[in-house]
């Protein structure tokens, strides 16, 4: 198959996106069918006079979005979609952009439906031979400490996930914003402020969620909160009495799983739904009977899965026949390697059935606490109508200076320094991973985020892995404490976090994990 792309390098658009936008539309209209072999990038490089990099590029984001599919040794074609894909869903609000990410590989467990696995795994090389020494003087006294001494002992390096980094957050900026947040006579910030969140920081999340995730909404439909479990909060509130089940993806924060445990204990019911490759199982969510579903579609937490294009197609067309809500926790969508984000649900929703929700905490620090819902219409004239019987906990005044701070292009700023720095991180914790460890290491859900899962080839158990880490002075973190479900099966992958640590603690933090796990 050959294909005759309009390409106009005049155009201002870059010409993978060009290539990109014109391909996913000759699949969508059926001009190229399901199971139709697509020239190699060879093949298409010469064809259209193009280096390789733009045809890679295009190439790559429509297998990240489920539009083509590999085959070993055979190539990409042409993905099955589903019979009922529109028109409407060829042009999102949101220009994706390419995914750069290796596919996540995954195999949690689950008694609702068999682990999926993929074969895929990060290419790592042979591991080289450990050095019997110690990383650092430190790393000498902890190997001497006992099990127990070492157990009590303050880590070397702890791999949190919650973490951020501290050293980068422009302090001397934000600290002259919130003194001139506090400048003005009879200031209204300095009392209990508006119940939905300051009008004038509503206006500056509309602008920043359009342009970041094409997110389309009004200051009206905005409520911000203290934190994302506080908006949760607030939300299963909101959605009392009209929701009695609600689905969630069997993987969820420790945070999120309180609430949904809180949500079943007043009268509600939470099912879990196993996860697949490319997200939440869909079979298993029909059959829930449920009247919302809770998502972490751009980043799954913690797997790292990205939600495919026909899923999210599907879920939205469920959504509207069921009359049900999709809840969007765009989590990490900010920090994609590679590429911007894959449009959000809420910028393909034409129904109003998505509710999106989203926090400042990794972009700026999480002891701010400020995080936003966007509600649909009819729900936000909910929240207004009732708003007495809810309590606004974040702070007016560091409501009027992050307004103030995106206002002046701080944010944008920050968040461009900030996305260069923790793609950094991660190719540090990628390559020593790779270096120490070569194919005796899988890692999962790596591309994105601010953290990665790594599971020992063969399979070792969770509490071992932690446990030796601990006697090397490297804290880690378990994955089964997210499951929904009671299993108390620990063979499985530990996490990762890199965000608060400087890449000299990455590489010797792995460096101990080596001399932990390693014969």
């Amino acid at each position: 198959m050959d294909l005759t792309p309009k390409l106009d390098p005049a155009s201002g658009e870059a010409l993978y996106m060009q290539l990109y936008r014109s391909i996913r539309e000759d699949i969508l209209q059926g001009r190229i069918p399901a199971g139709a072999r697509l020239p190699s990038i060879r093949r298409l490089c010469g064809r259209l006079n193009l280096s390789r990099t733009p045809v890679a590029l295009a190439y790559e984001q429509l297998q990240a979005e489920g539009y083509v599919v590999s085959k070993p040794r055979s190539g990409l074609f042409a993905a099955e979609l589903p019979p009922a894909w529109t028109a409407a869903a060829a042009s999102p609000a949101v220009t994706p952009a390419p995914n750069l990410a290796p596919t996540p590989t995954f195999s949690p467990t689950s008694n609702l439906a068999p682990a999926p696995t993929l074969a895929h795994t990060l290419p790592l090389a042979s591991a080289p031979t450990l050095a019997s020494a110690p990383a650092s003087p430190e790393a000498s006294v902890f190997s001497r400490l006992t099990p127990a001494e070492a157990a009590e002992a303050p880590p070397l390096v702890d791999f949190g996930y919650g973490a951020v980094d501290l050293k980068s957050f422009p302090a001397v900026r934000w600290r002259r914003l919130l003194n001139r947040s506090l400048q003005a006579e009879a200031n209204p910030i300095l009392l209990y402020g508006d119940i939905q969140g300051e009008l004038g920081l509503r206006k500056q999340v509309v602008s920043y969620l359009h342009q970041t995730r094409g997110v389309r909404c009004l200051p009206e439909q905005i409520v911000i909160g203290a934190g994302t479990y506080h908006s949760l909060d607030l939300l299963l509130q909101l959605l009392e009495g009209e929701v009695q089940i609600l689905a969630s993806e069997n993987y969820v924060n420790t945070g999120v799983k309180s609430l949904f445990r809180r949500f079943g204990y007043s009268g509600g019911s939470c099912v879990p739904l196993p996860l697949e490759p490319d997200g939440v199982s869909l079979a298993s969510l029909e059959a829930a009977g449920a009247q919302a579903v809770y998502l972490t579609p751009s980043h799954q937490f913690p797997y790292g899965m990205i939600l495919s294009a026909a899923k999210r197609l599907q879920l939205l067309q469920w959504a509207e026949a069921h009359n049900s809500y999709l809840i969007e926790n765009d989590y990490d969508g900010e920090f994609r390697y590679g590429g911007a984000p894959i449009p959000s649900l809420q910028s393909m929703d034409r129904a109003g059935r998505v509710i999106y929700l989203g926090t400042f905490s990794r972009a700026l620090t999480p002891s701010f606490r400020l995080s936003y819902l966007v509600l649909p219409l009819p729900l936000a004239q909910r929240f207004k109508q009732g708003e007495h019987s809810y309590d606004q906990l974040a702070s007016p005044l560091f409501q009027e200076t992050l307004r103030l701070f995106m206002e002046s292009g701080e944010l944008e700023r920050h968040m461009r320094r900030m996305r260069v720095l923790y793609e950094h991180k991660h190719a540090v914790l990628l390559e020593a991973l790779r270096t120490s460890f070569g194919d005796r290491l899988q890692i999962i859900g790596a591309g994105s985020g601010l953290h990665v899962l790594v599971r020992l080839s063969p399979g070792a158990e969770e509490t071992d892995m932690i446990r030796k880490a601990a006697q090397r002075g490297v804290k880690v973190y378990p994955v089964s404490v997210y499951s929904l479900l009671a299993d108390k099966k620990t063979e499985g992958p530990v996490l990762l976090g890199f965000g608060g640590l400087d890449t000299e603690a990455i590489r010797m933090g792995v460096q101990l994990l080596a001399q932990a796990w390693l014969p």
